[in-house]
């Protein structure tokens, strides 16, 4: 989401951002940067963060290639220590670029060092008050701290700055879910998969609350939209199963459930599939197979 944000400038910066040094070595940097950019929209992520780490050396204060380095790091290489580091380093020349502290606050939060990543989501912020990812992230991190309220209010603010932010509509009606708020739930949710109907959870989010109502038929539809977008879903055919049993169809459950045994994760908890197991030979023995 934020990366895709960022990278898609990059061909504008690479053609503006030689004008800026003046001296040979801010020059040199920035050819290194630019080739650097050029070779991750290739693909080539190791040779793109050697080109950006040789920019760096070249001219530690272009801040430009600090960030680009440190965003590569902690997305791409799963290096986050160093990815925070290198950002912290940009921020430090320049501070007054909303995209360095949304991207610090995200590698910050992705170390669960939330009161920092909220701090750093509130400068973006400050430059950027419209910025809905970072009000999203901020969310997140308010909530992983029992923050609820402000939660709320930064959920709500991410989809009032960006309508189409599939997964603040998600975060907001999993929030009011988790304290069984159903009602404002399935409005959240209904709205999300208006603004956006490609975004499978939000579909299960949605069955899983009318399974909680005992809506069971227009949990089954939801269930079933959600199998459309991830048909090897395991979690959702555990769900249908469940709730076609509930419903008194015995063998659409047997259906989900088996499959659901075949899909499932290797990791998948072993009381959960015990249950499966014996829902099914319960439902079999019922129907006389």
């Amino acid at each position: 989401m934020g990366g895709t944000r960022v990278w898609g400038l990059l061909l504008a910066w690479v053609v503006a951002v030689s004008a800026l040094g003046c001296n040979q070595e801010r020059n040199e940097s920035v050819r290194l940067m630019n080739e650097g950019i050029k070779l991750y929209r290739k693909e080539r992520l190791m040779q793109a963060v050697q080109q950006l780490e040789k920019a760096v050396n070249v001219d530690p204060t272009n801040d430009k290639a600090l960030f680009y380095e440190g965003m590569l790091r902690y997305q791409k290489l799963g290096e986050l220590p160093r990815g925070e580091s290198l950002l912290k380093k940009a921020i430090e020349l320049n501070g007054k670029v909303a995209e360095y502290h949304y991207h610090l606050g995200t590698a910050l939060a992705a170390q669960d060092k939330n009161p920092e990543a909220v701090a750093a989501f509130d400068q973006c912020l400050e430059l950027d008050a419209k910025h809905g990812e970072a009000h999203f992230r901020r969310g997140m991190a308010l909530e992983a701290q029992a923050r609820f309220d402000d939660a709320q209010a930064a959920y709500r603010e991410a989809i009032k700055n960006r309508p189409r932010l599939a997964e603040a509509y998600y975060a907001l009606g999993m929030l009011y879910f988790r304290f069984e708020k159903f009602a404002h739930a399935l409005q959240v949710l209904k709205n999300g998969t208006g603004n956006a109907p490609a975004y499978g959870p939000m579909y299960k989010a949605l069955g899983q609350t009318y399974q909680k109502q005992k809506r069971f038929d227009d949990a089954v539809n939801q269930f079933e939209k959600a199998l459309t977008l991830d048909p090897g879903d395991a979690t959702t055919h555990f769900n249908l199963g469940m709730v076609y049993e509930a419903n008194g169809d015995a063998e659409k459950a047997v259906e989900h459930l088996k499959r659901y045994l075949v899909v499932k994760p290797a990791t998948e908890d072993s009381l959960r599939v015990q249950t499966v197991r014996d829902v099914i030979a319960r439902l079999e023995n019922r129907g006389g197979r």
